[in-house]
């Protein structure tokens, strides 16, 4: 059975308000909690590392507020300043909480930097284990945090359940110091080494978080997964050829594309435009978006083979070439690219070579005006046995 309540869709700002109030408050209570519990304990037995910790909590409290406003702010409607709502308040949260992060780890290491000086750690095992204890509950709030954030998808949300699975792993490190401490009163220094090496990991984290939800905020490019899903979903609107040039604008719970579909270019303004309106119908239904979408011609080229035959037309009447191969076309423009080989004598000279490119690239341009030409020289090395390319000279030999 799920501890978390079923409150409707999360794609209502209302309903997303109430997943992030419930997240938040349990934050209130766990880190209060903790945080006096911490303090406590830890200047009973003089641990910097465990009064940092204690420290921590307090910045969780912090982050549990803002949260809780960040949340209000976010469900608001739309209005005149903001017409697309105002959900991406959660991204903005989310570099809010990171940066508390942030600034969480570099306490922590200031105070275990002046613990490196005379450290006077008095632990036992039983603290230890109480501070184990205090792990498993940061480990069970971070996994709570983590089950809200996905049933809402929200980064700020999870940026919180990783900020409290950071402090049930300062404890258990914590733990450990306190633990070696009772061993051999030279191990206290581990307790504040400890500390410094959990900051650093705790700032790592922090600025991490604030790149990746900066990224968002700035925009970034579709992942694969969306771009497919894409053009799944206009590739089974009749009439489409295919989807490119995709954008999406992600504004929380509300999102916007753009994309560019190709149709075939005999076909109708009218019939275009009803196409581009079933793309973005689809688009709606299918993946929650509005999309604006915009027609391209997929540009008809001539059939492959009548492009050869009057290649091999125009290649004919010129003597030096032996053979031509690998004819390809590309769709381009208006036209097309063709990308072709001749095969030449390998004793014709390179302004010769060069003289017989340009000529036979100009008598196929008049013929084919809305093509480029593209013609590579290969030269012949007279070795027929082995040669794969048929030729004039190749039939000469075998006759």
């Amino acid at each position: 059975m799920s501890l978390i309540p079923d409150y409707g869709d999360p794609s209502n700002p209302e309903v997303r308000a109430r997943y992030g109030y419930l997240e938040s408050a349990v934050g209130l209570i766990g880190n209060s909690s903790l945080f006096i519990a911490k303090l406590f304990i830890g200047l009973l037995i003089s641990s910097v590392a465990l009064f940092g910790d204690s420290l921590n909590h307090l910045t969780d409290l912090g982050i549990s507020f803002v949260l809780l406003f960040g949340f209000r702010l976010a469900k608001k409607e739309a209005d005149k300043e903001h017409p697309f709502g105002h959900a991406r308040a959660e991204n903005i949260l989310s570099i809010v909480v990171a940066t508390l992060v942030v600034a969480m780890g570099l306490v922590i290491l200031i105070t275990s930097a002046l613990g490196l000086t005379e450290p006077v750690i008095r632990g036992s095992l039983t603290v230890a284990v109480v501070v184990l204890a205090f792990a498993l509950v940061k480990e069970s709030m971070a996994r709570f945090a983590f089950a809200v954030a996905d049933r809402i998808d929200s980064k700020a949300l999870r940026a919180d359940g990783w900020n409290h699975r950071f402090d049930a792993i300062i404890s258990v490190v914590i733990a450990v110091g306190i633990y070696l401490s009772t061993l051999d009163p030279q191990l206290r220094i581990i307790d504040p080494v400890l500390g410094i090496v959990v900051a650093i990991f705790v700032m790592y984290t922090g600025i991490r978080l604030i790149k990746e939800t900066g990224d968002e905020l700035l925009g970034r490019t579709p992942s694969e997964e969306v771009l497919r899903a894409v053009r799944e979903v206009a590739s089974q609107v009749e009439g489409v050829e295919d989807a490119h040039d995709v954008l999406v604008h992600d504004y929380g719970t509300y999102k916007t594309m753009s994309l560019h579909v190709t149709v075939k270019e005999s076909m109708t303004a009218g019939e275009a435009h009803d196409i581009a309106s079933e793309v973005e119908t689809a688009m709606k239904d299918r993946m929650s978006v509005e999309s604006v979408v915009h027609i391209e011609p997929k540009q008809e080229i001539k059939d492959v083979k009548e492009l050869e035959k009057q290649i091999e037309e125009v290649i004919s009447g010129y003597k030096e070439v032996l053979s031509s191969h690998n004819i390809r076309v590309i769709p381009h423009g208006k036209g097309g690219k063709i990308d072709m080989h001749i095969l030449i004598d390998k004793h014709t000279s390179v302004e010769d070579a060069h003289k017989l490119v340009h000529d036979i690239s100009s008598s196929i341009s008049r013929r084919l005006p809305d093509h480029e030409i593209s013609v590579h020289v290969e030269p012949c090395g007279g070795e027929c046995e082995i040669c794969q390319e048929i030729c004039s000279r190749g039939f000469e030999k075998k006759d």
